[in-house]
């Protein structure tokens, strides 16, 4: 007889995992103990061998991939740490498992396209809507052939297809700075469209059906965007629909109104870039107590009760009646946020990069003491500025020099306007794109947005294959409060790379991050000379760029530990928890 426990170590907290661990402890075929450990799932059974190579195969079987799994194991115990009792679940959004989609998901199944198909193991027939479960496949077929016919057609209000609408071609009527999503209809047909890796495919296959961020291969005929959103079918019907338009031979349709999360890999694993309006509340254990009982950032509350911090999101905004975190110290609050399962934390950097939030570096010294070491500068948000501050800068002569060989750039330049605000990467890599040529190869009429600029610029990143790259400059200014980067210089150094190897624009871009991330590790090793630091947070939705995400980690990673907060996400509920830590907030 043997001891052994099933456990499925997790970033974060997996509902469906919770609820498969109580359909194991009730189900009489086996004698198991069950248990969670913050956010570790096991499950015990004492058996002989064969007994035992039974039950591994039906828990391999029954744990579908979630994104938030780090690292599943058998390990072999003497005493079993589970009980017999049932463990709290929180409502799962789960609408199939590998049990029923192959059946009604499936076009040669005999249940193929029966929406309420009822499920023993996920039971996701009891939380999908009555108006859904009663679509037939007679009525998913219509819905496909109005698509044929229209071009465009809107789902039903269901809990994972909340009025989603899915197109052939490119959603209009969308912010210019959303990025077109994707959901594949063909996954056997994914790699003919898109340059993914096996990590990005088992996120897609995932229970949470993320979102991730691709770029399409070099040579695509259609998909012209530099970087797209793509997912798998999150709900049963977009399932059907999907099966029926692969048999037609359509491998993706575009995508709007989805409720799928997004994700972004950084340090190895998944976070979640920004929990969802539409999420259900979340309770997190907080070991310190906070300065105040409530506070809130955007679409997000943060109430303390009881040890706990309870966060609810509000797709309408913010609730008046609450104090209201003033955005400028998002950063402090993301340093908080990641550091409230410490008593004292200290000897701490936060690297908290945002497009929506000022862009700073924070520190937290042995004394707990916040000082502010580095903040983005705010850049024009038209071309003729631009020009202006790099003509009064000792880059005028690079600049000339630029406009004599790329005339038609510097003209892109000139009529260059960039949505606010304008300190962040993003804005400096949009800039970047117009030296590096970007508005000559994306061969678009209207004007490129700010997203699809950076996007070029993270784009022809990823497409680099070596290691070696140019050294492009970010040199810090000194204020009399903190440090600001001299962009004239570094955009400098882009033009003089550019004009020196114009062919190797990959090698370029890659060197951007790289040199960026460089500059960031030595800044931080400076710090730690000064004030010792043990901890480096990574936070804020510039890090959604995985190029630039990977180069900090790896930079960091050698000489630091990295928290990446993974049981919040990387900008959205985290200041809204952090902020109700903060010394002062404005009322």
């Amino acid at each position: 007889m043997k001891n052994i426990r099933f456990e499925f170590n997790c970033t974060r907290e997996v509902p469906f995992y919770a609820h498969l661990c109580n359909q194991y402890l009730q189900n009489e075929q086996y004698d198991v103990t069950i248990g969670k450990t913050d956010n570790l799932y096991y499950i015990e059974a004492k058996g002989e061998q064969t007994q035992l190579e039974a039950l591994a195969d039906a828990i391999a079987n029954d744990f579908l991939i979630s994104t938030w799994l780090v690292k599943p194991q058998i390990t072999a115990i003497d005493t079993p740490l589970g009980t017999k009792k049932l463990l709290k679940t929180t409502e799962l959004d789960l609408e199939y498992c590998q049990h029923c989609q192959p059946q009604l998901g499936d076009n040669q199944a005999a249940h193929f396209g029966d929406i309420g198909f009822n499920c023993p193991c996920c039971m996701a027939h009891t939380r999908i809507s009555l108006d859904e479960q009663a679509v037939s496949l007679a009525d998913a077929k219509a819905l496909v052939k109005k698509l044929d016919k229209l071009g465009t057609i809107e789902l039903l209000q269901g809990s994972n297809s909340a009025g989603a609408i899915i197109s052939f071609k490119p959603i209009e009527n969308q912010s210019p700075e959303a990025r077109q999503q994707l959901v594949i209809c063909n996954p056997n047909n994914l790699h003919a469209h898109f340059s993914v890796n096996d990590s990005q495919i088992l996120a897609l296959s995932s229970i949470e059906k993320p979102f991730i961020k691709a770029r399409p291969i070099s040579s695509h005929t259609r998909l012209k965007q530099p970087i797209y959103e793509i997912c798998f079918a999150k709900s049963r019907l977009l399932l059907v629909i999907c099966e029926i338009l692969r048999q037609q031979g359509i491998d993706y349709v575009y995508i709007a109104n989805s409720q799928n999360p997004k994700v972004t890999m950084i340090d190895a694993k998944w976070s979640l870039i920004e929990t969802p309006p539409s999420a259900q509340k979340l309770i997190i254990n907080a070991i310190r107590q906070p300065l105040h009982d409530d506070a809130q950032a955007g679409n997000y509350q943060a109430l303390w009760a009881a040890k706990n911090i309870e966060i609810t999101t509000d797709e309408h905004g913010i609730n008046q009646g609450h104090a209201v975190m003033p955005i400028n110290n998002a950063a402090s609050c993301a340093l908080h946020a990641a550091t409230i399962g410490d008593n004292k934390p200290k000897h701490i950097a936060t690297l908290y990069f945002s497009n929506t939030s000022k862009t700073q570096i924070v520190t937290l010294d042995g004394k707990q003491q916040l000082e502010l070491f580095f903040e983005f500068p705010t850049l024009p948000d038209n071309g003729y500025d631009i020009v202006h501050h790099l003509e009064l800068s000792p880059q005028k002569a690079l600049l000339d020099k630029f406009k004599a060989r790329y005339p038609d750039d510097y003209l892109k330049l000139l009529s260059l306007k960039l949505k606010q605000p304008t300190d962040n990467i993003e804005t400096l890599w949009a800039i970047a794109a117009i030296f590096l040529g970007a508005t000559n190869q994306t061969h678009q009429a209207s004007p490129s947005s700010k997203m699809e600029l950076c996007d070029f610029v993270v784009a022809r990143a990823m497409c680099h294959k070596g290691a070696n790259a140019p050294r492009v400059d970010f040199p810090l200014t000194r204020g009399e409060a903190f440090r600001s980067l001299n962009w004239c210089k570094t955009l400098g150094s882009i033009i003089s790379f550019r004009l020196a190897e114009e062919e190797n624009i990959d090698k370029l871009a890659f060197g951007m991050h790289d040199s960026f991330a460089d500059y960031i590790c030595n800044w931080i090793e400076h710090l730690d000379q000064n004030i010792s630091i043990k901890t480096v947070v990574i936070a804020g939705n510039s890090f959604a760029n995985e190029v630039l995400a990977q180069r900090v980690a790896l930079r960091l990673g050698k000489n630091f530990s990295l928290n990446t907060n993974p049981q919040m996400d990387l900008d959205g509920l985290n200041i809204a928890a952090g902020a109700l830590y903060l010394k002062q907030r404005r009322h």
